[in-house]
């Protein structure tokens, strides 16, 4: 007896995810200096244990995250990098999957398909396999925020706030997205949230002499508010694109747009809230446009940064191939899909792929997505997601 169609397609995925994570383990094990960011957390791991400070560069490569995040790589760190290097890279694609999979089945809206979270399983690997091949943290991050997403649907929001506070340990970013879940529920998640960050800076001290404690945050800071100078050849935000194109933006202008961007976003989030008192909608708008600010008003925005974006611009793709739309609409999220991920990976030839990053590609593709989504969020009606009979394969047409 043939299995279902949507058997079939998670077979596929969690074949090609289970490969890919240990074929990239099994490189990292074989060539730990290859491709890798794992070495500079590392090196901050035993930096901190040692008491020396972490935020010290180390040639060109700058560790850049928080003393709790420096701690929490004790496990891996206490390993030779051969070996650490590759069980990372399994943990990291084990969350990223977990979330992954936790934000399908509960944080889109409407009930999604067995095929759908196959095709979100997919979708989302050429804007991801960069990252996970260097074992970047931002695929760590990616995964917490999505558990926290799922938590917050199902109003589990001590997890929410726990998963979210540790997500912003390792990218400082993710806060803009609680903040704009605060804005949403102020009373259910700003407290815990605020709980959580709080006992997140407190745990260093119990590892480490108070005075070295409070100096590592003083560097941490100093660095962040420096962080934005270093290596801007490698920002891919909208800043990047007015460069590219000979109308380069001064520093304070671009804080202005940053500061102009998250309140529009604020006020969109405010829109969603009026036009449906369904949370599970709302948190969904807030993720899409956390992610599009992210990519292009992203204080440290890089090439591997847009795996942030990868479950929304997939979640997107399969929304709108499943019920009745626009082929104009549809055509700007395969445009945009293409411009951000696979024209600028291995995917494509060097002389496609080194075309695509001199003219912006990812950035440009990052304001096609936010294109469509203003006209989907400020449409005449609400955006239909139908509800889908349990254990249906495919959706049921608006």
């Amino acid at each position: 007896m043939s299995s279902s169609p949507g058997r079939r397609w998670t077979i596929v995925a969690a074949s090609v995810w289970v490969t890919l994570v240990l074929g990239l383990a099994v490189f990292s094990f074989r060539y730990p200096w290859s491709h890798t960011v794992y070495d500079i957390y590392a090196r901050a791991c035993r930096h901190w244990w040692s008491g020396e400070d972490l935020y010290r560069a180390a040639g060109t490569d700058y560790y850049r995250y928080s003393p709790l995040f420096a701690i929490g790589m004790t496990g891996w760190a206490s390993l030779p990098d051969s070996w650490g290097g590759a069980l990372w890279r399994i943990f990291n694609g084990f969350i990223y999957a977990a979330g992954l999979s936790a934000w399908a089945r509960h944080a889109v809206p409407g009930e999604s398909s067995p095929t759908q979270r196959a095709a979100l399983f997919l979708l989302v690997l050429p804007l991801s396999v960069h990252s996970m091949q260097n074992g970047q943290a931002n695929v760590l991050m990616l995964g917490m925020v999505l558990l926290g997403l799922a938590a917050a649907s199902t109003e589990k929001w001590n997890q929410a706030a726990g998963w979210l506070a540790l997500a912003t340990f390792i990218k400082g970013y993710p806060i803009a997205l609680a903040l704009l879940i605060a804005f949403l529920q102020p009373r259910r998640f700003l407290p815990r949230f605020a709980t959580a960050l709080a006992l997140g800076l407190l745990l260093p001290f119990a590892t480490q002499r108070p005075e070295f404690v409070v100096e590592q945050y003083r560097s941490w800071f100093v660095h962040l508010q420096e962080s934005t100078f270093i290596m801007r050849e490698r920002l891919r935000t909208l800043e990047h694109v007015f460069a590219i194109y000979g109308h380069p933006l001064p520093p304070q202008s671009f804080m202005v747009a940053q500061l102009l961007a998250g309140l529009a976003a604020l006020g969109l989030c405010r829109v969603q809230a009026r036009r449906t008192a369904d949370l599970g909608p709302q948190l969904y708008a807030a993720f899409q446009l956390f992610t599009c600010w992210a990519m292009l008003f992203g204080p440290a925005t890089e090439t591997c940064t847009y795996i942030v974006i990868a479950p929304a611009i997939a979640w997107s793709l399969i929304d709108a191939f499943s019920r009745p739309a626009f082929w104009l609409g549809r055509g700007m999220l395969i445009i945009s899909f293409l411009m951000m991920g696979p024209l600028v990976t291995d995917i494509a030839t060097a002389p496609i792929r080194n075309f695509a990053n001199e003219h912006g590609s990812q950035p440009v593709g990052a304001l096609l997505f936010f294109s469509y989504l203003l006209v989907q969020m400020t449409g005449s009606r609400p955006v239909c997601y139908a509800e889908r009979p349990e254990h249906a394969e495919e959706p049921v047409p608006c």
